[in-house]
């Protein structure tokens, strides 16, 4: 009877940490969404540069062509470009995964992007990749973009 008795708690034990472990990551995938909305947002609002820069975590990297730029001087060097200033990118997640632990997490989708250089309009039309991750302070910051 012991051992029924202890299979039973574990068996409990388990499916009430399963069930917790749900909650902390469906909650990490509506915070994550929601970074995600108000980093775009920004960008729109305020310039590419500062977005970036508020939402990348310090060692955050950025690949771009075929260069990786890192940490939050290096988002400035690519961004803080005189010819990037009026650069518009917009782009929405259609997918989000986060860690079992809830504190790391990933998305992708679709942006549109568009500026001119040296007097030419340039547009693209891509798939974005980002890797997110939970801060000691409890935002979410990317580390990977």
């Amino acid at each position: 009877m012991k051992k029924i008795s202890c299979l039973f708690l574990l068996l409990t034990i388990s499916f009430h940490l399963l069930a917790q472990n749900k909650d902390v990551q469906a909650k990490a995938k509506e915070e994550i969404l929601a970074a995600e909305t108000a980093f775009c947002k920004m960008a729109k609002e305020k310039g590419l540069e500062a977005a970036f820069l508020a939402f990348a975590a310090d060692d955050a990297v950025i690949c771009r062509t075929t260069k990786v730029y890192k940490g939050k001087e290096g988002i400035k060097q690519f961004y803080g470009k005189p010819d990037k200033k009026n650069d518009e990118l917009t782009w929405k997640p259609s997918f989000v995964s986060v860690s079992d632990a809830g504190d790391m997490g990933y998305t992708y989708g679709e942006f549109d992007f568009s500026g001119t250089r040296a007097g030419t309009t340039m547009t693209d039309h891509g798939v974005f990749h980002t890797i997110w991750k939970k801060q000691k302070d409890g935002s979410w910051k990317f580390v990977l973009d």
